[in-house]
């Protein structure tokens, strides 16, 4: 996972109470040295408190604060997940005191998205590594035994991904092997075809220009070892899926561009809302498919993600059921339009940092 969101998320978590224990009132202010008589400092607003005490003390008051009755994530998650558009009115009404921000609410949320989907990737292939260890899987030949082996001794775990693909290539070397044992009783073809599979060849070949070579390079180096190409990705997907936010900024701003008392100011604040939910949304769904099957993220991509885009439209900008439909079909166009080039542009980084 990328650091820099990981940073962000954790430094966001802090900053969503405005409580906290201010030890210091009495005393000047750390920051101004103005005589603070209550919890903040008249000058300057800092909390009149030094945060000199035990760790578990500070992680119990932040919890504690963000997860009070009256605590601002407890009127922004309700709203947020249940009542789709109402959270991005509100905000933009200036409604903003009692609610998370947007921004940070959108941080936390991919922070939490990331550490579930790539922990659920990681552990994927333990139940097929079980198998296999006690004969309840496929049987395995000699040369995918030792395969498998040598991945383990080098790596010391993999998923299931990794699995399917070790064995894979163990036995589509057995097969050449086989065939290279079946082909010396075969004629040599002719020099003239011979040639001409060697020109389809190179014209097909991804190393005739330099990008091409450093991805087929690396290509090469991820089927050797395949968590080289997961933990790059780890790093570039949290990166580049930022881009959609400013993506769907864009998008909102075209579709509404007629409506002049809706401002990009309100398009953003309801990008950053829209992708929050989905993030909370999708790690829930990832949550219930390990537990109930992939069906629940068919229905949850199918049928959750396009309803609530829907309706989220039409309570944040007021629009008619039917408009509000349209441009939910146009928004997830759009949508399916970038994430494939989004995954494309993360293949590709993925494989030049193996």
């Amino acid at each position: 996972m990328s650091d820099e969101l990981e940073a962000a998320g954790l430094a966001s978590v802090g900053a969503l109470s405005a409580g906290g224990t201010a030890d210091l009132q009495g005393q000047p202010c750390r920051n101004c040295g103005v005589m603070v008589k209550h919890r903040y400092c008249p000058n300057c607003g800092q909390l009149a408190a030094s945060f000199h005490r035990p760790f578990y003390s500070l992680v119990a008051e932040t919890v504690s604060d963000s997860l009070a009755l009256d605590g601002r994530i407890a009127r922004t998650l309700p709203k947020l997940l249940f009542r789709p558009g109402a959270l991005s009115r509100d905000y933009s009404a200036g409604k903003r005191a009692r609610y998370v921000p947007p921004f940070r609410l959108f941080l936390l949320s991919s922070l939490i998205f990331y550490f579930v989907a790539f922990a659920f990737i990681n552990s994927n292939g333990v139940n097929a590594l079980e198998q296999i260890e006690t004969g309840e899987g496929p049987a395995l030949s000699e040369e995918e035994s030792e395969a498998l082996s040598e991945y383990l001794s080098q790596n010391g775990g993999l998923n299931e991904r990794e699995l399917e693909d070790i064995i894979e290539r163990a036995r589509a070397n057995r097969t050449e092997a086989e065939q290279e044992a079946t082909s010396d009783a075969v004629p040599d073809q002719p020099v003239a075809d011979s040639e001409e599979s060697e020109s389809e060849e190179n014209n097909v070949n991804l190393g005739s220009n330099e990008l091409g070579e450093r991805l087929e390079a690396a290509a090469e180096r991820t089927f050797e070892n395949p968590r080289l190409f997961t933990t790059a990705a780890e790093t570039w997907a949290p990166r580049l899926s930022l881009i959609l936010v400013p993506l769907t900024i864009l998008a909102l701003s075209l579709m509404y561009a007629w409506r002049r008392r809706i401002y990009v100011y309100d398009h953003a604040i309801h990008a950053l809302h829209l992708h929050s939910w989905i993030y909370l949304s999708s790690t829930l769904a990832f949550g219930l498919s390990a537990l109930m099957g992939g069906w629940v993220a068919g229905l949850y991509y199918s049928i959750a993600l396009p309803v609530y885009t829907m309706f989220s439209m039409r309570g944040a900008y007021g629009t008619g059921y039917l408009q509000a439909f349209l441009r939910m079909m146009v928004l997830s166009f759009f949508w399916l339009v970038s994430l494939t080039a989004l995954i494309v542009a993360l293949v590709i980084l993925s494989l030049l940092a193996v």
